[in-house]
């Protein structure tokens, strides 16, 4: 049972290590499918007080100006 313990944890650790970063790097990333269930992001009032787009839109504005 430690063995299989222990294989879990590795194959956990290699799938976070090897996984490709699952955070957007372009500006339509960040408008599909957004985590505050904004169907169409830029035409619905409520998308304006999504966290989500804000800090979204926010890191890739900062890793284009670097």
């Amino acid at each position: 049972m430690m063995q299989d313990v222990i294989f879990c944890l590795q194959e956990a650790a290699a799938e976070i290590i090897l996984k490709p970063s699952s955070t957007p790097k372009q500006l339509t990333e960040c408008l599909i499918s957004p985590l505050c269930g904004c169907a169409n992001p830029g035409e619905e009032i409520k998308c304006e007080d999504c966290p989500y787009l804000e800090a979204c839109l926010s890191r890739i504005k900062l890793e284009n100006s670097e």
